[in-house]
């Protein structure tokens, strides 16, 4: 379970760094991505007892829900960002 937490907060802060969509989808890549993190550990749920694996699987689609919903609101303020850098060098001065 500390290795949840520990990335969910690692994909936090990569998406977090990231300053433009291009860095962003390199953070995704590795974490909910194909062969990320999140994606790796899960593989793991088929060897944990069903007990376990009922209680881990539900703290996991948390850990990947926070995870993609970071990711979905980064990638709407970095397309926010260049909205507003855009309409700013387009601005007219009446």
């Amino acid at each position: 379970m500390e290795d949840l937490s520990g990335i969910v907060a690692r994909a936090l802060a990569a998406f977090s760094a990231a300053g433009d969509a291009a860095s962003l989808e390199n953070a995704k890549a590795r974490f909910p991505g194909k062969s990320g993190e999140l994606t790796t550990l899960q593989s793991t749920l088929k060897s944990l007892h069903q007990e376990e694996r009922k209680a881990f699987g539900a703290k996991f689609n948390a850990a990947k829900q926070r995870v993609e919903e970071a990711l979905e609101a980064r990638r709407a303020e970095l397309a926010d960002r260049k909205l507003a850098a855009r309409l700013s060098e387009q601005a007219l001065d009446v």
